[in-house]
């Protein structure tokens, strides 16, 4: 699909200029969608237009419904229609995608760049996220024919998030230390709490509620033998069976 158009370049344009005090643009690309369901509608805006028109060349947004699951997800478990345009990206060593769902539509934030993308990278990320999103949805605001018609075949979002039911999905990618086995979703956030980020900050990068992961926390805390058990207290039944962030860091290729 050609999406050619002078309007959603100066868009592009002007993010690039916006930001630039706060991304290198030569190490990393960065682009946020919002899809409408309802409406069947897509706004997007980028800081790298030609790699949009790249993606739309090769109608990538029939394929959109892959990339539409709350939480993070990386382009190399996608599809092939995927791995072979993002060989053609400038910086393509590693794209990854953060999803979110409200009501009728989903909003992703998605990063491409050419070096190993840290935890302290996506917290980052994290963090300008709400700024580049305030600032796209002003942008479509004044210039409402930017938006481009969703083609691919997407149901309505739910917010229903099933975090026993995520669990079982996943079952099968799991960490054992002694007798205690933790799930694939369980190391992330333990990663991430040793890395002192906040509930808030983990429940956005595992794409569930705050409740669902504070469920999470408690559940590894029970799996511990530690329930009440205070951050510190959490930290040192971890550290005493053998669960450090420098092992994880070995074992577990999270973003």
């Amino acid at each position: 699909m050609d999406i050619k158009s002078h309007l959603l370049e100066k868009t592009c344009l002007n993010l690039k200029k916006e930001f630039i005090n706060h991304f290198d643009w030569n190490d990393i690309d960065v682009t946020f969608f919002r899809v409408d369901v309802k409406n069947r509608k897509i706004y997007i805006i980028s800081n790298n237009y030609e790699w949009q028109l790249i993606c739309w060349d090769d109608n990538l947004d029939l394929l959109l419904k892959e990339r539409l699951k709350p939480g993070t997800q990386y382009w190399n478990n996608y599809s092939e229609s995927f791995k072979r345009t993002l060989a053609k990206a400038d910086k393509r060593n590693l794209k990854v995608d953060f999803c979110q769902s409200k009501n009728d539509t989903f909003e992703m934030i998605t990063v491409n760049t050419n070096r190993q993308f840290s935890l302290s990278d996506m917290a980052s990320i994290y963090k300008y996220r709400p700024i580049i999103s305030d600032y796209a949805y002003q942008v479509w605001k004044k210039n409402p024919d930017i938006a481009l018609p969703m083609r691919a075949d997407i149901p309505l979002p739910t917010n229903n998030f099933d975090s026993k039911r995520d669990e079982q999905l996943i079952n099968h990618q799991y960490m054992r230390f002694g007798d205690i086995r933790f799930t694939a979703k369980e190391m992330l956030t333990i990663k991430m709490l040793l890395s002192h980020c906040r509930v808030k900050e983990i429940s956005y990068i595992q794409g569930c509620s705050e409740m669902s992961e504070h469920k999470r926390i408690q559940n590894i805390k029970d799996k511990l033998g530690c329930p009440h058990a205070s951050p510190s207290g959490l930290f040192k039944a971890l550290r005493d069976h053998g669960v450090t962030l420098a092992c994880l860091d070995t074992l577990i290729d999270f973003p």
